[in-house]
């Protein structure tokens, strides 16, 4: 109870099989009358989703369109740059609040193609109100970038190490 009140986000990195379990909805109501008042954030790993079978992916998006995104917001993270990715998570978009792009997976050699850029990606989360979170920002040119996109949310060692708090 102590720390709980201290929390202002609680996140939580949930498996694709978690959150598309019959047991996820009811999951969610505890876990919001445990924390009270403060911001519950989910983290679906886009490459779990890629991964998981038409039945999973349906469920997942069942549980989504019925949650409060008020009291919990959705976050899909380690997007990629493939043209893959992009088709499987293009329908849950619209309900999520954020999309956490890796982006080392952008920044390809000369002789590799990159289906999708980032610019794109962003376009096409800001048409759903989804916004776009960089990770593994580690140095100047990958700021370079987030500064020339005005992707304003940042994660990554170019920002500090993790530290206690």
């Amino acid at each position: 109870p102590e720390i709980i009140a201290n929390i202002k986000l609680l996140s939580l990195n949930m498996t694709v099989s978690q959150i598309s379990d019959f047991r996820a909805t009811y999951f969610f109501k505890w876990i919001l009358g445990v924390i009270n008042h403060q911001q519950l954030l989910i983290e679906i790993d886009a490459t779990d989703l890629c991964q998981s079978n038409f039945v999973q992916r349906h469920k997942v998006l069942k549980v989504l369109k019925q949650i409060d995104h008020s009291l919990i917001k959705i976050t899909i993270e380690n997007v990629d740059s493939s043209k893959k990715t992009y088709r499987i998570i293009k329908p849950y978009l619209p309900y999520t609040d954020f999309l956490k792009f890796d982006i080392q997976s952008f920044k390809k050699s000369p002789s590799h193609w990159i289906d999708i850029t980032l610019a794109h990606w962003q376009r096409f989360a800001s048409k759903e109100g989804t916004v776009p979170i960089v990770g593994k920002v580690e140095n100047a040119d990958h700021v370079a970038l987030a500064d020339q996109l005005n992707i304003n949310l940042r994660q990554g060692y170019a920002y500090g190490e993790p530290k206690r708090i």
